[in-house]
């Protein structure tokens, strides 16, 4: 089982750090094996805070990379097909150059719409189908050596609410090294009820126990919580009237987003537990923070100690 710790090649992430020896030394002094990159080259740069290249993010090196988490696509299904295969083979390609031993993918689909209202407009199946078809189209015929790990979120996709879907997912996908990246965040998020981390816990083995037989293909987790439930409630009884202009729409949405999708320590009874049962070949403690020194704190709270895993 291998730790890594989540990084962007956003400015933001990056000039926490004084150099590549420095970055290393942070991560490995809390816990971690290597780092989880999401190269952000896939973005317009208006919708991040000073994206870089991953070619010319220099801080981050080969060695310190064990996975590489893909652009975060949620409204794609309507989307130019070739653009999205060539923006994710640009994820993929800079996964093979860092030697990355998996990559992330997220399996849903989203608009701005649905985010705000809690209606979907596809089921978890629609969804799902046309992720597989996607995937095959991107994956088939490549020489790809890496890990393919499916993530789940709480948009129509992959929830791992029905082992069917669940099931349908893995079936459908060619590619032979495929698997699951359960984010155990974005699975508590398919609760609104949820109160406690405890309860948290306990849901997550509940949905273990329907995937008993599916447990094997997780081969990664984001080791995370936030419990926004109440946030959510209280959102979808308000009126909200959406920005027109993009960029600050932009903004609107991903203030709600990150404040439904915190990205907080898992430190509940049970979590280790939780791992063991599982058994992935990686965890990520993948969090969201505003310095160093908060991301310092989060990784000591969250840490599991590796000794006894």
């Amino acid at each position: 089982m291998k730790f890594q710790m989540n990084i962007t090649t956003s400015y933001d992430d990056v000039c926490r750090f004084f150099s590549a020896d420095d970055l290393k030394s942070f991560y490995k002094s809390h816990g971690c094996d290597g780092l989880e990159v999401m190269p952000l080259d896939n973005y317009d740069p208006a919708d991040l805070e000073h994206p870089i290249p991953p070619e010319e993010c220099s801080l981050i090196r080969s060695s310190m990379v064990r996975g590489v988490h893909c652009c975060c696509l949620g409204d794609w299904m309507d989307k130019d097909r070739q653009r999205l295969i060539e923006g994710y083979r640009r994820d993929l390609d800079y996964a093979t150059r860092m030697e990355a031993e998996y990559v992330v993918f997220h399996v849903v689909q989203v608009d701005n719409e649905e985010g705000m209202t809690y209606k979907p407009k596809h089921t978890d199946r629609e969804v799902i189908d046309a992720a597989a078809d996607f995937i095959n189209e991107l994956l088939d015929e490549q020489k790809y050596d890496f890990w393919f790990l499916m993530e789940n979120l709480w948009w129509p996709g992959l929830t791992f609410l029905h082992p069917e879907d669940t099931r349908a997912l893995l079936e459908q996908v060619h590619y032979k090294k495929k698997g699951f990246m359960l984010d155990t965040g974005h699975f508590l998020h398919t609760n609104l009820d949820l109160q406690t981390q405890e309860e948290g816990v306990a849901y997550l083995h509940a949905m273990l126990d329907r995937h008993e037989d599916m447990i094997s293909y997780i081969k990664g987790i984001h080791l995370q919580q936030s419990l926004t439930g109440d946030y959510v409630k209280q959102w979808l009884q308000e009126p909200h009237e959406m920005p027109e202009d993009p960029a600050e729409q932009f903004c609107w949405i991903y203030e709600h987003i990150f404040r439904i999708d915190k990205h907080e320590p898992f430190t509940a009874t049970g979590v280790r537990e939780l791992v063991e049962r599982i058994d992935p070949l990686y965890v990520t403690y993948e969090y969201i923070t505003r310095s160093r020194e908060e991301l310092a704190e989060y990784l000591e709270k969250g840490r599991l100690d590796k000794n006894q895993i």
